[in-house]
């Protein structure tokens, strides 16, 4: 093998959707440090998407369009810029959707929220406003539209950092609700699904520690989560297995695809497995809640499904960066969003290295090939989100790189299990139900014993500088691995 300039200009130009995603990126975060007329930017936008239109050169094409996709990504921040349309700090009336799925803090919840109308006096005043959700009492639940007696807060967290960067994900302010600010409550049937799924899983309850593991991995409902087993999975840095995300998408999508393996063999049968994939992931997201994450994490592995359906999934890198560029011009603020963040790094980095890894190997025996790829998976997954967990939550998750790839493999069964209860009739579902509880209890186990024994993170935050440097050596390190020019060989009898 040798490195070759010619390798690298053949796997660039076969991702220009990578290099248009890290340009829009740029001008999303110049927003925040230089302030420009809008007047003035949009006009330098569409002049240099004249140019880049008449311009004769390849390079001089692509310099045009370098420097419109900064200017998009400016414009874009500047227009999606959330404004209250209601005041702050004064007592009314509020008709607020409960969007996302609370989150357990000490003494009170948390849950993404929408203010759709306000009221001082007599008439209602429509709104459309994104606030976060302090919730005290039981009375509140997620998809419920409330009427409360209140006020909009402006500030966020006493933490000016904090605050300032929850004001960038798009939240105006925030809202407390208690079981006596609860005017009215309308319990909306758009979580049927979810409640419907809570309910069966309940049914199958035989371990309570490890049911309520089973319970959040599967459905997303950490309410019955006891505390000693929340903080193990956040020592050990582990707790997103506990949060449905993309992580659980891609293990429904494996699960099934491996079900329905069979299909392969008639004709473009990989075509009809991949589309039953595609609904279940789907049905999977209703299943445990809709959230705005598990919603996103849906719509990354749809494109890739589909991507797969009409042959072209060659270039899974080149997909992703399309779906991730597409979901950033839509909102812009997604770029704050740590779901988002965690998710899309996540998925690059098992592309851009777990996957030419376990491909490196070549090794036919299927067992040793799972385990192989679960190892590669949880130990570049953890690598590629290392410095934004710690950047954001003050904790390297060090211990996640030793025990992660044991207890993926623990989290597939639970989460494959899970699903198949789900999905099979009371009886069939029975044994798939008490597996999942089973496995869920053998990785409870794991977590357990690493916290106790000291296996856990080291509490450090890493600074912009740190987190900045960590993924230039990551893309360096990538550059050189497409650089590589691999010679072919053949091995004669």
């Amino acid at each position: 093998n040798e490195l070759s300039f010619e390798a690298l200009g053949r796997r660039l130009r076969s991702t220009p959707m990578l290099l248009l995603l890290l340009l829009l990126v740029v001008g999303i975060v110049v927003a925040d440090f230089v302030l420009l007329p809008s007047w003035a930017t949009g006009v330098a936008l569409a002049a240099t998407l004249v140019l880049c239109y008449v311009a004769r050169g390849y390079a001089v094409r692509w310099g045009y369009l370098a420097v419109a996709m900064v200017l998009l990504g400016y414009i874009l921040v500047e227009l999606r810029m959330p404004e209250a349309s209601m005041p702050y700090n004064r007592a009314m009336e509020l008709e607020v959707d409960v969007v996302g799925i609370p989150s357990e803090r000490d003494g009170y919840s948390v849950a993404e929220g929408r203010v759709v109308a306000w009221r001082e006096g007599d008439e209602w005043q429509r709104a459309d406003d994104r606030v976060l959700l302090w919730l005290r009492g039981e009375g509140v639940h997620s998809g419920d539209r409330v009427v409360v007696c209140g006020e909009v807060q402006e500030r966020l967290s006493r933490y000016e950092g904090y605050d300032e960067l929850l004001r960038r994900r798009g939240y105006i302010g925030g809202v407390g609700i208690g079981d006596g600010d609860v005017l009215s409550v309308n319990h909306s049937e758009r979580l049927g699904l979810h409640r419907r799924a809570v309910a069966k899983m309940e049914r199958y309850e035989r371990d309570s520690m490890a049911h309520a593991t089973v319970l959040a991995m599967t459905v997303g409902e950490r309410g019955a989560m006891p505390r000693v087993l929340r903080d193990a999975y956040a020592a050990t840095g582990l707790a997103h297995l506990l949060a449905v995300s993309g992580l659980h998408l891609g293990v429904v999508m494996m699960v099934v695809l491996w079900l329905l393996a069979p299909l392969r063999l008639i004709h473009r049968g990989h075509r009809i497995a991949a589309m039953l994939a595609l609904v279940m992931i789907w049905v999977y997201a209703l299943m445990s809640g809709a959230s705005a994450s598990v919603v996103r994490a849906a719509i990354m592995l749809t494109v890739l499904l589909l991507a797969h359906i009409s042959s072209s999934s060659r270039n899974s890198v080149n997909t992703l960066a399309l779906t991730l560029f597409v979901m950033l011009v839509y909102c812009p603020m997604y770029l704050y969003d740590i779901s988002f963040q965690l998710s899309a790094l996540a998925v690059a980095g098992i592309l851009l290295w777990g996957v030419p890894i376990v491909r490196s190997v070549g090794h036919k025996a299927p067992l040793w090939r799972m385990l192989f790829s679960t190892l590669v998976v949880g130990v570049v997954a953890t690598l590629w989100t290392l410095p934004v967990v710690s950047h954001t939550f003050g904790n390297l998750p060090l211990a996640g790189v030793v025990i992660t790839p044991v207890v993926l493999i623990f989290a597939y069964a639970v989460v494959g299990c899970g699903l198949l209860a789900l999905v099979l009739p009371g009886v069939v579902a029975l044994p798939f139900a008490w597996l999942g509880e089973w496995c869920a209890w053998l990785q409870n186990g794991v977590v357990l014993w690493a916290a106790e024994r000291g296996i856990t993170g080291v509490e450090y935050r890493m600074t912009t500088g740190e987190v900045a440097v960590w993924y230039a050596v990551v893309g360096v390190i990538t550059i050189v691995a497409w650089s590589v020019n691999r010679k072919k060989v053949i091995t004669l009898s």
